[in-house]
């Protein structure tokens, strides 16, 4: 969650224009997306998972009309690195929760989850502190979304599903791209919360590398970097 705001942050889109990446969702599709480099389209569709296909196809068409996605992923990680130098500026537990974060990405198993493999492998900031961490809690974003995509699979649910079962329901699903009408998926709560659950036994030993007192303390300190982060952010309107 802490690294959940600057994809659609207005100053991150304005950086992705001003390099050369378009206005629209392309340049997310190079960017965000663009980690996976120059692979088959439908490869950036199924890392990409919640998007509805055909929706997410156009978006990498346009994004790659414009910008190369290897390059674009070096334009959106450094856009993460400024992001987070501005929302953790001055937050004291920066230096010890990149290292911690550092240590589970570097031994995260990489079956199934493509996104984070691609951000794992962008170059980091030199200098211990607050881009650096943000950088790492950008990769650990990506390492549980792919563990929620694998959960989601196992147990017979379609994206579409998952997303109108969750909190922004249909919000969500016309934002990912997913034309109307929906599905009736009232019946679908007791396997939503099955979802989570299994999503937090899949993402589990990606912790193994910790011991429960760091475990504690990258649950205590990433909670109070969120924290410090949504300040800085609504104060500084980035």
């Amino acid at each position: 969650m802490l690294a959940m705001a600057w994809l659609m942050a207005p100053s991150t889109q304005k950086k992705a224009a001003a390099a050369g990446m378009g206005e629209g969702q392309g340049a997310y599709a190079v960017g965000r997306l663009g980690v996976l480099g120059n692979c088959p389209v439908d490869n950036v569709v199924a890392a990409a998972f919640f998007w509805a296909p055909d929706h997410m196809r156009s978006m990498v068409e346009e994004g790659r009309s414009a910008f190369d996605p290897v390059e674009g992923a070096k334009v959106y990680a450094k856009i993460c690195q400024e992001y987070g130098a501005e929302a953790l500026a001055d937050f004291e537990g920066n230096e010890r929760l990149g290292e911690l974060l550092q240590r589970v990405v570097q031994n995260a198993a990489p079956q199934g989850v493509p996104t984070f493999v691609g951000w794992r492998d962008q170059e980091l900031p030199s200098d211990v502190g607050a881009a650096r961490t943000f950088q790492l809690a950008q990769c650990m974003r990506e390492l549980r979304f792919g563990r929620h995509a694998v959960a989601v699979q196992a147990l017979g649910m379609g994206p579409l599903e998952a997303i109108l079962s969750g909190p922004a329901g249909e919000w969500n699903a016309e934002f990912f791209g997913w034309p109307k009408p929906y599905p009736d998926v009232s019946a679908l709560a007791a396997n939503r919360d099955e979802i989570e659950s299994l999503t937090d036994r899949l993402h589990g030993p990606d912790f193994e590398c910790l011991t429960d007192d760091e475990r504690a303390e990258v649950r205590d300190l990433s909670k109070a970097a969120r924290s410090h982060a949504t300040s800085r952010a609504e104060a500084a309107n980035i």
